[in-house]
Order: structure tokens, then C-alpha cells, then sequence
């Protein structure tokens, strides 16, 4: 399988029981940043840029673990900057797991070694490690040599002792299709229970060349839906369908929230219009429709998996031919 089967009737009886009391707008994720501090300076990173004033600035633990209850969301992916700097991460994850929720922790796996000697492995904890190309991309997009080597080695460490690992690859212009191709061919050999792939997309507080341009999208992305076929690749087909551009969807922002130092960032995971205080500050503060249909300029050309697969999650079950896609994706 490509996500554990309790995590996924979990959601599904998180979403039905939202629908049944009426809520339009509610969360699916948490993307819980406890601190922005990191150990890389990764090329196409925007938070290094947009919380400079703030990167030493770290979550109460108390804050955190109130933050996800405060959002009710079934799944708390753990990101920043580099979690696994944070001085509380042992009891944030383990006081996630209680509430149970489902954890993914999101790493460079720099310090995996040390974390794994403190949390053994457990249903609600997985991690995502983050791996953008074979070792020459990879290093030099984390501006690190060795870096690669290491993710490698934690990966089968973290594959020997019991744990779910699930990898988050960044399609830039630069990753050729052959390289996206190799990739996916070698985490398979290795074992990962999931592969993410996202195309790099600007950032509003970044300003390079190294984006995908939504024209370049398709070539690279059908190649992706092709071997998903035959890989754990656990983007779902319905947005596979969208990158490649043989069909549209609107974006869900409200379904995958994010919660850092300075407050709930709305309106989305990319986009800072402000920090707000509660989650309710934010959810009356915004315009869900507004971002939904794509009317703000910075919407436009964005296909980050963030809000489309939230989308994607909403409508299952609307349409029969895609429902049964995606069991057979999942189940597979």
C-alpha cells in the first residue's frame, strides 16, 4: 500500500463527520513548523528568505501541541526549516502521537541518528525525507556535498528498524526526465514506502530561474503518472492528470494549514498575506473562495500539491471511474 490503511479510514471518517455537521472549510493537514531554524541553505527554500527576522524563534511546546488540537486536522506533517533541531521534538512527536494523530516528520535526515535512538517506530510516525535528484542534483540544490549519501543511509537505516519512509522530490527545470526517471527507479530499489513529487514553484519571496514554468510541467510529469504505475509514487492520478494538463482543478487552501512561531500564516502554505493569532482569526480573516478559484495573480501558476490534492481528497467518491482510480493507486 502507498499510505497506511489507517490513515486513510481515519481521514475518511474525519472528512464524514466534518460533512455531516455542515463544515465547508476544515483542515485535512497541519503543516506544523515549530521553528524556521536550519542546518542546510537550500537553493529554492523561501522560508530561509521570508522569516530571516525570526529564524531563531521556536515554538512553546505547549503552543505546538495545543496548535494541532486547535485545527482538529487528522495528520500533522512536522517541517520548518529543519524539525529535528527543534529542543522539544521528542515530546512534540510523542504528544501528537497521543492525540492521535497521524505524524510525518519532514527532514533532511541530518539528524535522523540521533532521533531515532529516542522515538522507536510506531503506527501514527513516519518520515519524509527530503531528496530532489541523484547525488549531484541533490547536493548542490542543498548547497551541501555528502548530503545525499547520507539521506541514503538513513533511509535503509530507518527501512531496517521497522519505520514508514515516504521521500518529497522537487522537480526543478533543471532535473532532467531521464534523472526523474532514475530517481523514482532507485528509491524503489531501496525500498520507501512513498514517493512524493511536486513541481518547483516560485515562491513569492524568491526571485531565480530554477522554477518550472507550467509549460515545462507536462513532459516531465507525464513520465511521473507513467511509472506510478509500476512505483510507489503516492501523488494520487486525479493530480497527476492536472500536471500534465488533461485537466483542471481548483485548489482547497483551507485543507492544508499552516501553523509556525509568528502564528497561523494564511492564506496558504506558500502565500503570506499575515500571521493570525487562532485558527478561527484566520478562517474568518480569508476568502476561501477567492483562493480557490485562482483569482489572486500569485494562484495562477501554481500547482503545488498542497491545495489540488486536498481537492482531490474533497471530491472522492463524486465520480465513480475516479473513486476506483484511486483505490486501485492507494491499494496497489
Amino acid at each position: 500500500m502507498r499510505m497506511p490503511l489507517k490513515q486513510m479510514l481515519d481521514l475518511g471518517l474525519y472528512i464524514r463527520r466534518k460533512r455531516r455537521a455542515g463544515e465547508k472549510y476544515f483542515p485535512l493537514v497541519l503543516m506544523l513548523e515549530p521553528l524556521h531554524a536550519c542546518n542546510l541553505a537550500c537553493v529554492g527554500c523561501g522560508r530561509i528568505v521570508e522569516y530571516k527576522d525570526t529564524i531563531r524563534d521556536q515554538m512553546p511546546l505547549e503552543e505546538a501541541l495545543a496548535s494541532a488540537e486547535e485545527a482538529g486536522a487528522p495528520i500533522v506533517s512536522i517541517c520548518g526549516g529543519e524539525p529535528l533541531m527543534y529542543k522539544h521534538i521528542v515530546p512534540l512527536t510523542n504528544g501528537l502521537m497521543a492525540q492521535k494523530r497521524h505524524v510525518m516528520i519532514c527532514t533532511n535526515a541530518l539528524l535522523l541518528e540521533r532521533f531515532v535512538k529516542q522515538v522507536p517506530p510506531n503506527p501514527y510516525l513516519s518520515f519524509n525525507i527530503h531528496l530532489d535528484g541523484m547525488r549531484q542534483t541533490h547536493d548542490r540544490l542543498v548547497d551541501r556535498p555528502g548530503v545525499f549519501d547520507v539521506c541514503v543511509r538513513m533511509i535503509k537505516l530507518l527501512k531496517s528498524r521497522g519505520y514508514r519512509v515516504q521521500t518529497n522530490s522537487t522537480i526543478y527545470r533543471e532535473t532532467s526526465e531521464e534523472e526523474v526517471e532514475e530517481l523514482i527507479r532507485f528509491l524503489g530499489e531501496l525500498g520507501v514506502d512513498g514517493m512524493l513529487l511536486t513541481p518547483g514553484y516560485h515562491y513569492q519571496v524568491l526571485q531565480n530561474d530554477i522554477y518550472l514554468s507550467k509549460e515545462e510541467m507536462p513532459r516531465k510529469f507525464k513520465r511521473v503518472r507513467d511509472l506510478a504505475l509500476d512505483y510507489k509514487i503516492i501523488n494520487t492520478p486525479i493530480y497527476l492528470d492536472y500536471l500534465i494538463g488533461e485537466r483542471d482543478l481548483l485548489c482547497s487552501p483551507w485543507t492544508t494549514v499552516t501553523r509556525n512561531p509568528r502564528g497561523w500564516k494564511g492564506p496558504c502554505y506558500l502565500i503570506t498575506n499575515g500571521h493570525y493569532r487562532s485558527f478561527a482569526e484566520l478562517h474568518q480573516a480569508t476568502d476561501w473562495e477567492f483562493y480557490r478559484t485562482k483569482q489572486d495573480v500569485r494562484c495562477r501558476d501554481c500547482k503545488l500539491h498542497s491545495g489540488f490534492e486536498g481537492t482531490v481528497a474533497l471530491e472522492f467518491g463524486k465520480s465513480f471511474k475516479d473513486s476506483w482510480r484511486m483505490m486501485r493507486h492507494y491499494l496497489a
